[in-house]
């Protein structure tokens, strides 16, 4: 943010994806289960500037995983 900031940048977007993965065996499939997307995945986080450059991209997470939570887990 503050690389931005120096940039004189205004406006950073956030957004969550789900990278479609194939399904997992056994219980930890259960995680990498989106409902809203109905299939198997895991969810990235990904904030970019204005002009649509990525600045940062969050570590993978469990598909299930809201936006909100994993933001509020990155500090974001």
């Amino acid at each position: 943010m503050k690389k931005v900031a120096k940039q004189g940048g205004e406006v950073v977007l956030i957004d969550g994806t789900l990278i479609r993965t194939r399904r997992r065996s056994g219980k930890a499939d259960r995680r990498n289960y989106s409902g809203k997307h109905r299939s198997h995945g895991l969810h990235f986080l990904a904030l970019t500037d204005e002009n649509r450059r990525l600045i940062w991209i969050s570590a993978a997470r469990p598909g299930h995983t809201h936006d909100n939570t994993a933001a509020r887990h990155d500090h974001i």
